[in-house]
């Protein structure tokens, strides 16, 4: 199915996309050509600059103009097409990974593929949790059925974390995920542990949402402090101030509010038995976020603290305060 109303500047030859390129314009990067690619793999046109390229690329993940802004609240379905070109595009920049030889996402085009991903904030949010692989075909995302695994994923972040506001983007939406998740918990949550009931299975929401929450929080944190830390890795004092701003801004502090915030709408706060519950779900929230970090931020209730460096690895010390960056 080819678009209406988009420019041709790209033509297919046998299995191969051509792409033609207009006078005094360089020769594309390889990031570029990547992106011209996944164009031709979808059977779409687009014009000839990398800008229009991007457009074209959101506008098959999203299936709505660039820069259109995801839905509030319940997350949208959109069309299967969509969502296979979203896994083609992450699939196309994460190649590689391992062995250090992925295609770059060229600056121009970050901030469609960002806006595209916050379209996908619960997919997203499932898949980064890591309860279960859904890149097996034996799961599915809700509510687009995306076959991403989680570490697939996590390197697409770290393509785009460079890139503060199109990275910001993709949190902010993951977080009214999380907000969502906590406004569906009730006041029996936040008092105490659900019974375990004989022939039931033990099902603990709040629990569930904390760690889950924790772990998608520190992952994106992970991919922007790595990218904040190559930024100004020549200045020590600017990376401090950098890291100790979006730690607080998008960290593990912001995750900490929506945990209290929630208490205190329902009350729960106001108890000793609430806040004894609070105080447990964000110590398990925050063991979950330090262990994503890869212990380079260690918050207060992290219980046993670990090794620096692991990306997703097992706890093994103490961290009794706050702090962000380190290792």
């Amino acid at each position: 199915m080819r678009r209406t109303g988009i420019i041709v500047a790209l033509a297919t030859a046998t299995a191969a996309a051509a792409v033609l390129f207009w006078p005094g314009e360089d020769a594309p990067s390889q990031g570029s050509e990547a992106c011209w690619s996944v164009l031709s793999k979808l059977d779409i046109e687009a014009s000839r600059t990398i800008r229009d390229c991007g457009d074209a690329l959101e506008t098959a993940m999203t299936g709505e103009a660039p820069g259109h802004k995801p839905q509030e609240g319940t997350p949208r379905k959109l069309s299967k097409r969509n969502g296979e070109a979203l896994e083609l595009v992450i699939t196309t920049y994460t190649d590689g990974a391992a062995s250090a030889q992925v295609i770059p996402v060229p600056d121009e085009i970050k901030r469609n593929l960002a806006n595209a991903l916050a379209h996908y904030a619960s997919d997203t949010y499932q898949i980064l949790a890591g309860q279960v692989d859904y890149s097996d075909p034996a799961y599915s995302t809700s509510p687009n059925g995306i076959d991403i695994d989680a570490s697939v994923m996590s390197d697409f972040l770290d393509a785009l974390a460079d890139d503060e506001d199109s990275f910001g983007l993709v949190r902010n939406a993951i977080l009214s995920q999380i907000e969502n998740e906590l406004e569906d918990l009730e006041k029996p949550d936040f008092l105490s542990e659900p019974r375990d009931e004989p022939g039931k299975p033990y099902l603990d929401a709040a629990l569930g949402t904390a760690i889950s929450s924790g772990t998608t929080v520190g992952e994106l944190r992970r991919a922007r402090l790595n990218a904040l830390t190559r930024q100004h890795e020549n200045n020590d004092e600017t990376a401090k101030e950098a890291l100790s701003e979006d730690y607080e801004t998008f960290g593990f502090p912001r995750l900490r509010k929506l945990f209290q915030d929630r208490s205190n709408e329902l009350g729960t706060a106001e108890t000793n038995m609430g806040r004894e519950r609070l105080e447990n779900l964000l110590s398990e929230a925050a063991e979950a976020y330090s262990r994503s970090t890869g212990f380079k931020d260690k918050v207060a209730g992290a219980g046993p603290a670990p090794q620096l460096g692991a990306r997703r690895g097992v706890r093994t010390g103490v961290a009794p305060y706050d702090s962000f960056g380190e290792g």
